[in-house]
């Protein structure tokens, strides 16, 4: 049901009479009204006060109903008020003209109260409807804010510090909040825990499965599993609370600045790249590997990888290599050590930048469509 107390009307006319008679009507219906004279008036109305509606002459001095309308169309802030236009122009290339320009419906005067009433209830019920639908939009948006400041608090706010090395991370969402992650560890004896992980799914379901195997990895870290180890218990836990049906792929590692070495478990996520000190990609052999949370028994691959002084370590989402272009091609591995050969004197954050907008202008004006993430270990 539609409140007429609520209702505010502004009227457009400049003939007193028919200004007049329509106020009286309008007011007997329970509408508040407003007057303008000309479009001109209107317009400083418009800017004025909300309204609800708007009843528009076509015929006046000054600014005519045309020029109201294609005013109203332009401004965001004036495009939801419905109009109707109310015009002693009968002619069906009018009547075309305004439906085009945004109007609501068009009546020839003298106008029918009855249908006007119909027209006017309608309107403003869609009105209406359309504002709930508007409140409820922005009210998700607000939420999804906050979401994603909340996700992104509980990664790491800074880097880590350990001498002889740079560090470099960059995550960027394909929506408000994303599935990927990322993770720096103080372990024992110097060394640090390194984790980046990828949910199947995107959106709030992914940021919330993301968010469990975050907080269940570092509770493993907590009790100084080794990263085998450590993703196997996650497997257990996931695979005893999931019904969703999604998984996670994981790379969770050692970094030992004193020894020089990389120890990691790899579960269904792309294997690192490392650059030598030559600026030459190293073969990382790697094996069969499945993803956390839908697999028991769980595959693993496990490897321990040198890092001399000199060299870069890459760790990466599927979100980097299979970003697509126009033509459908994606940004694939054989070009990300390519880029990675060309940047890799820069420091680890901007390597990370660099990567970002390589992919970008590999996707041209396509939109993200999965969550973009990497982690870059120098040894300088």
């Amino acid at each position: 049901m539609i409140d007429q107390t609520r209702n505010h009307i502004l009227v457009v006319e400049d003939d007193q009479v028919h200004r007049l008679l329509m106020g009286r009507y309008l007011q007997n219906e329970g509408h508040q009204v407003t007057f303008a004279v000309d479009g001109r008036q209107a317009i400083e109305l418009l800017y004025a006060i909300s309204f609800d509606m708007i009843l528009l002459d076509i015929e006046m001095p000054v600014v005519n109903g045309y020029q109201v309308l294609e005013h109203i169309i332009s401004d965001p802030r004036l495009r939801e008020t419905p109009v109707i236009v109310t015009s002693a122009l009968d002619q069906l290339e009018s009547v075309v003209r305004c439906i085009e320009m945004g109007a609501e419906d068009y009546l020839t005067k003298p106008v029918n109260r009855v249908l006007l009433k119909a027209r006017i209830d309608a309107s403003l019920e869609k009105k209406r409807l359309r504002d709930i639908q508007t409140a409820a939009l922005k009210r998700l948006e607000r939420e999804m804010e906050i979401a994603r400041l909340t996700q992104m608090s509980i990664l790491p706010n800074a880097l880590p510090q350990a001498e002889s090395y740079d560090f470099g991370a960059l995550i960027i969402p394909a929506r408000a909040v994303g599935g990927d992650f990322y993770d720096f560890l103080p372990m024992p004896n110097h060394t640090w825990g390194i984790v980046i992980g990828d949910v199947s799914d995107k959106g709030l379901p992914a940021a919330l499965y993301m968010t469990l195997t975050y907080s269940l990895l570092r509770v493993e870290a907590s009790h100084g599993n080794t990263p085998a180890q450590a993703l196997l218990n996650v497997n257990q836990y996931l695979l005893g609370m999931n019904t969703s049906s999604m998984f996670v792929t994981v790379l969770c590692g050692i970094l030992d600045p004193i020894d020089q070495t990389f120890t990691y478990a790899r579960a269904g996520h792309p294997a690192p790249l490392l650059l030598n000190p030559d600026g030459e990609i190293q073969k990382i052999p790697s094996g069969p590997s499945q993803a956390v949370g839908i697999f028991d028994p769980l595959t693993i691959d496990t490897a321990q990888i040198a890092i001399p002084q000199g060299s870069t370590l890459l760790l990466f989402s599927d979100g980097v290599t299979e970003a697509l272009n126009p033509d459908d091609q994606q940004y694939d591995e054989l070009r990300l050590p390519e880029i990675l050969k060309t940047c890799h004197h820069n420091t680890a954050q901007e390597i990370c930048q660099i990567l970002w907008q390589d992919v970008q202008s590999h996707s041209g004006p396509l939109p993200q469509q999965d969550d973009f993430t990497l982690v870059v270990v120098k040894h300088i």
